[in-house]
């Protein structure tokens, strides 16, 4: 059946109702969410081209193994394994001829004969990458080839599905259905991953011959009306020249609450970092943020260096567009959550800066030097990072309650690390809350979790819980901040608090504080945590506020300085940094959002609702 795109439009702007935001069943806060579950909801198997291109063999049933905490045996017989097992995964392999180089690889293929079929099966990396140039050429030709093959691609569909099955044990670990819609537009990067709730009954991925998102909404609206549910993350917006977080839709015509509804049911999370770089702000978005300069990757991806443009690329600015336009129009197209994963093409999600191998598949650390380490795309592999992770609090460790939480946005990423935090919003919290044993259950009776709308009328500020601890296995918090945006004489305005700091420093009068200090050891990439504390929190009311104002508050925590990635291996090898790259990190995570929308606005909201279904 064609779809309609405007007929879907209206017909989730009805099911949606007139706040623009997700229905009200996902805002309602239910059940306490008591347990913290980390996963990745981003990686590449055998079966996505470019990663078999980068000679990945692993399957997804080596994924699942590996996330369990089994251990996997890398390129010259060394084995890698998780320090502490995830929760959660979903395999993301692209939905484009997904399997199909791989199928090459069958000794009987009916085209053993042709060229590229024999390029596929070089043990060369840059012959069998070759293989690959010829697949996405012929993306652009309407002509059949060799890559046409329907068998090939539901082949890998099905053992995607029952890998995610043989290895989903509820209340242990969970697994997702899932693929990769890999669209783009003039190099800008577009890419959405699709996570299915469930198993059962699953259609075969909708490949992105095109690069319109409305396209893949309709698509996952129609399979959801016959009880098949799932939702899209948006990922490296960083690198999406601008369009990721554009104020028009994909046709050019001004954004609406019908579109506004339809963005923030079917892609209720985007993805925040992972190998590609971290989406959250730019230096020239928030030029008095001292934070923003971390792990940013702006090269256009195969565009030979090309920078894509800032505005509508990051997350931060996003949040400050959406506020505005409620202001404005009386809609928020960008309200979602914030989550994080790897993005690696090697079937593994080894996350931990002292235990990682290559983000391109099995042209790994192993390597003999450095120079055979350049990724094999235009940027050399020092250049990514090892990030991220999702955090989920859930009820239990099952797909309905982690897609549940996914859905009402009670997550939040990391950068791999496994800290854990907490955010409330609510307006009459005690100032001792922080310090007391029954604070959750003060924090949800009263108030909100991350993800979900304070709605007030008045003039009293709301108060807001933040707690986090750290990762066993990483370093101490340096501090935990509030960064607040809202919207004045039409601008986006940004302010960043630091609400609680380690090793009893203290705020200036300006806001800012001292730095936590720095223990690495360069050479041996070491760290110690002499620094920094293993645990804060706080009670924070917003000093500023103006009730009348919609605005967004989400937390970012930090970790004192640990070694990178590229320390740790060049410790290894006893090689020189590479330049230009710095000697350590702060490993972060990132909340979802706590949005205040005032009651006038609200009336407003659904005044215009009114209007545009009318």
């Amino acid at each position: 059946m064609k779809i309609n795109p405007l007929h879907c439009q209206l017909l989730i702007a009805a099911i949606v109702g007139c706040t623009g935001i997700i229905p009200s069943q996902a805002e309602e806060p239910g059940d306490t969410a008591d347990n913290v579950y980390f996963g990745d909801i981003h990686l590449h198997t055998r079966y996505s081209n470019d990663a078999f291109a980068f000679m990945t063999s692993r399957t997804p049933d080596d994924t699942y193994r590996f996330a369990r905490g089994e251990p996997l045996e890398q390129i010259g017989g060394s084995h890698i394994k998780l320090h502490a097992p995830l929760d959660f995964m979903a395999v993301t392999d692209h939905a484009e001829s997904l399997g199909v180089l791989h199928s090459f690889l069958n000794p009987d293929h009916p085209d053993s004969d042709n060229k590229v079929v024999q390029m596929a099966r070089s043990k060369d990396p840059a012959t069998r990458f070759q293989a690959f140039y010829e697949w996405r050429r012929s993306r652009r030709s309407d002509e059949p080839t060799v890559f046409d093959d329907p068998v090939a691609v539901s082949y890998a569909w099905q053992d995607i599905v029952a890998a995610a099955d043989r290895h989903y044990e509820p209340g242990k670990f969970t697994t997702f259905a899932a693929y990769e819609w890999t669209a783009s537009k003039n190099l800008g990067n577009l890419h959405r991953n699709v996570i299915f709730e469930h198993t059962d009954d699953l259609p075969l991925p909708l490949p992105a011959q095109n690069h319109e998102p409305e396209t893949l909404w309709s698509y996952m609206e129609s399979h959801r009306q016959s009880g098949v549910d799932s939702l899209a993350i948006p990922h490296n917006s960083n690198v999406s020249d601008g369009r990721m977080f554009a104020l028009v839709d994909s046709y050019g015509k001004p954004l609406n609450q019908a579109y506004a509804a339809r963005r923030n049911w079917n892609e209720p999370l985007v993805e925040v970092t992972q190998n590609k770089g971290t989406s959250e702000t730019h230096p020239a978005l928030s030029m008095n943020d001292e934070f923003a300069n971390f792990e940013l990757f702006t090269e256009l991806l195969i565009s030979n260096g090309k920078q894509g443009k800032v505005e509508g690329s990051y997350v931060r600015d996003a949040f400050g567009n959406g506020v505005r336009l409620q202001v404005e129009k009386g809609f928020n197209p960008f309200k979602f959550g914030l989550v994080g994963a790897t993005d690696f093409h090697a079937g593994i999600s080894a996350v931990e800066e002292d235990n990682s191998t290559s983000t391109t598949g099995d042209i790994a650390r192993s390597a003999p030097t450095q120079a055979t380490r350049l990724s094999v795309l235009s940027t050399p592999a020092e250049a990514r990072s090892i990030s991220g992770l999702t955090a989920v609090w859930a009820a239990k460790n099952t797909r309905e309650e982690i897609f549940a939480a996914f859905r009402r946005r009670e997550v939040y990423a990391t950068t791999g690390t496994r800290l854990r935090v907490r955010f409330f919003g609510g307006w009459n919290y005690p100032t001792d809350l922080a310090h007391r044993s029954d604070r959750i259950a003060v924090a949800y009776a009263s108030g909100v979790p991350m993800g979900r709308t304070l709605e007030k009328a008045g003039a009293q500020a709301p108060r807001f819980l933040v707690w986090a601890s750290k990762d066993p296995n990483s370093g101490n918090l340096d501090r935990i901040q509030i960064i607040k945006g809202w919207t004045a004489d039409g601008t986006s305005r940004e302010k960043i608090y630091n609400v609680a700091l380690s090793d009893d420093r203290v705020t200036a009068t300006d806001g800012t504080a001292p730095p936590v200090g720095n223990t690495v050891d360069v050479r041996r990439a070491s760290y110690t945590n002499d620094i920094g504390d293993a645990e804060l929190s706080a009670v924070w009311e917003d000093p500023d506020f103006d009730p009348s104002t919609p605005a967004f508050y989400y937390v970012r925590v930090l970790e004192i300085p640990t070694p990178r990635w590229t320390t740790h291996d060049a410790a290894l090898r006893g090689a020189e940094l590479p330049k230009g790259v710095p000697a350590s990190i702060q490993e972060r995570a990132y909340t979802s959002p706590i949005w205040y929308q005032p009651q006038d606005v609200l009336k407003h909201a659904q005044s215009n609702s009114t209007a545009d279904r009318g």
